[in-house]
C-alpha cells in the first residue's frame, strides 16, 4: 500500500482537475479550506501543487477501497513527487487523405 503513496504523480497541465464530492469534503476536512480557496491563494503556490497531488492520491486509494484519515492524506500529498507532463495534441487528423480535390488549373 505504501507504494501508492510513494509513486510519482504525473500532472498533465492540459487536463482538467477532477475531484468527486467526497474528495472535496475530504480536502476541506484536511485543510479547513475549500478547493477554490486553496487554488486561488496567490501566496501559496505549494498548496496548489499539493491539491493536485491530493486529488490523485485520493483517486488511487479510493479505487483500492482504502482511504486514510484526511490529514494523513494531505501530508502524503505534500511529500509525493510531481511529474509535470504536457500532452501536445497533433492538430491534424490521424487519417491520411484518400484523395485531393481537382485542381482549378487542370481540372484533375
Amino acid at each position: 500500500m505504501t507504494s501508492h503513496y510513494d509513486d510519482p504523480i504525473s500532472i498533465n497541465s492540459d487536463a482538467p482537475l477532477r475531484l468527486s464530492a467526497d474528495a472535496l469534503r475530504c480536502l476541506k476536512k484536511a485543510t479547513g479550506r475549500t478547493m477554490s480557496e486553496l487554488l486561488t491563494d496567490d501566496d501559496d503556490d505549494v498548496g496548489r501543487f499539493q491539491v493536485l497531488a491530493f486529488a490523485e492520491l485520493y483517486r488511487r486509494l479510493a479505487r483500492l477501497g482504502h482511504l486514510p484519515d484526511a490529514g494523513e492524506l494531505w501530508e502524503r500529498a505534500g511529500a509525493v513527487e510531481l511529474d509535470f507532463v504536457s500532452e501536445r495534441r497533433d492538430p491534424t487528423p490521424g487519417e491520411s487523405s484518400t484523395g485531393s480535390p481537382p485542381s482549378v488549373a487542370t481540372g484533375t
